[in-house]
């Protein structure tokens, strides 16, 4: 599990997945920068509910500058790898990583991950009954 105290995390898009892994990173005393190209008065609301934590809030563009202070740059979803902050991280060679990977280090144990447009619930269910199964002794 990462030491996140302390670690300066760049992290891309502050819609649902961005807002949750700041939460997250913020919490386990990680140094968070939160940047969307919407504006401050977009994310009012976002950023009031989230004024408890100490976020850095960086809207309305996606200036390179950013870069310059990040140990980790984390990308959100709904955020294009076309995007030019994305491939100038690329192009530095910084760490990319998101809030799955995150969660996936941060967990003692397997995961296995259900996603998709379609056929969750089904896939879900089979997997559970798959899993019971196998620590049911057999008949």
């Amino acid at each position: 599990m990462t030491d996140w105290r302390g670690q300066r995390v760049l992290i891309l898009g502050a819609a649902r997945q961005g807002l949750a892994l700041a939460r997250y990173l913020a919490r386990q005393g990680a140094r968070v920068t939160l940047n969307d190209q919407r504006s401050a008065e977009q994310l009012a609301s976002a950023r009031q509910a989230h004024a408890h934590l100490p976020i850095e809030w960086v809207l309305g563009q996606h200036p390179l500058s950013l870069l310059d202070d990040t140990d980790l740059v984390c990308i959100s979803g709904g955020i294009p790898l076309t995007l030019p902050i994305v491939q100038e991280t690329q192009r530095r060679g910084l760490p990319l990583s998101n809030d799955t990977q995150i969660f996936i280090d941060a967990v003692p144990c397997p995961v296995i991950g259900i996603t998709g447009s379609a056929g969750k619930t089904t896939t879900t269910t089979l997997l559970g009954r798959m899993a019971q199964a196998a620590v049911k002794p057999p008949q």
